[in-house]
């Protein structure tokens, strides 16, 4: 029987087919993603500063700036006083975020400034410079295991994420990184690719369940790259105030809205704001209004 050209090429160049589509996955990989900093150990008892070359310093001054809040904060480990604790962190966290106003943003310095925030009692700021962290390593434990830790230090009865729900936890958008997303991504394109081949030359239906199969896989992870959960995270907003007073309406004659002022450290999502009034949802779906200096929007401006 006489075959078709173009199901003679395809059956022949299978093996091209699949080496040209692995060259433009990797081009893909190489564009998607890049490489994470590597972070050191920490745990959240006794959180410790991170250091190394993971923060990509240029000049002199922006390194001696950050060994000072090293040292702050090493120093500050180390002393008896709470007063003096308090104090040493506090300088250690001014340290940090003024690297990071002058836009060192890097994971490992967004985590420090994280950690020196937690140490002098600052839980917003914390948890705010946590998820910036997360922002740009998703994978990041250290940033996540302190974030975690720093929401149990909240009341009991505050609304907290759910952390073993959502399209978080189904696809773990933020527990795996973009450059592995995309490397991932790629295993299955090619897969793709080769069962297709295989299919047109064998004709044999389970090559094409396995090419639906690793299609279904790879249209998974390239819709976790584009999306990343960057429509979630455009309006996710940490509360910075330490007694944000939730009301009905967008005014100070407004009832409450909660018996008891909002602690800070508790995330919403930021859904409106006129002028002094910012509207807000908390993790368990209810609308609030606060004031719009004690929220902070983890994108930032």
């Amino acid at each position: 029987m006489r075959r078709r050209p173009w199901t003679l090429f395809v059956g022949v160049g299978g093996l091209q087919v699949a080496c040209l589509t692995l060259c433009l996955a990797c081009c893909l990989t190489g564009l998607a993603s890049a490489a994470p900093a590597e972070p050191l150990g920490e745990t959240p008892e006794e959180p410790a500063a991170e250091g190394g070359d993971s923060f990509g310093f240029v000049g002199l001054d922006r390194e001696a700036r950050l060994k000072e809040a090293l040292g702050d904060y090493a120093r500050a480990l180390t002393e008896s006083s709470r007063d003096e604790r308090l104090a040493g962190f506090s300088r250690a966290e001014r340290g940090f975020a003024s690297l990071a106003a002058d836009g060192v943003a890097t994971a490992a310095l967004w985590t420090n400034l994280g950690n020196a925030a937690l140490q002098a009692q600052h839980p917003g700021q914390a948890v705010l410079a946590y998820h910036r962290a997360l922002r740009l390593e998703p994978g990041g434990t250290a940033a996540r295991q302190n974030l975690i830790h720093a929401r149990t230090r909240l009341p009991s009865w505050v609304p907290r994420p759910d952390e073993a729900s959502g399209v978080d936890a189904l696809l773990s958008f933020r527990q795996v990184g973009a450059e592995t997303r995309s490397q991932i991504g790629a295993i299955c394109f090619v897969a793709m690719a080769a069962c297709i081949a295989l299919a047109v030359r064998r004709r044999e239906g389970a090559w094409r369940g396995l090419a639906i199969l690793t299609g279904l896989a790879w249209a998974i992870v390239i819709a976790s790259l584009v999306y990343g959960g960057v429509a979630r995270e455009d309006h996710l907003a940490v509360l910075v105030a330490d007694e944000v007073h939730a009301r009905s309406a967008d005014s100070s004659l407004a009832p409450l809205a909660l018996p008891d002022p909002l602690p800070a450290g508790v995330e919403v999502d930021l859904l409106e704001e006129r002028a002094e009034w910012s509207r807000v949802r908390l993790a368990n779906g209810r609308d609030v209004w606060v004031r719009s200096s004690s929220v902070v929007r983890v994108a930032g401006e």
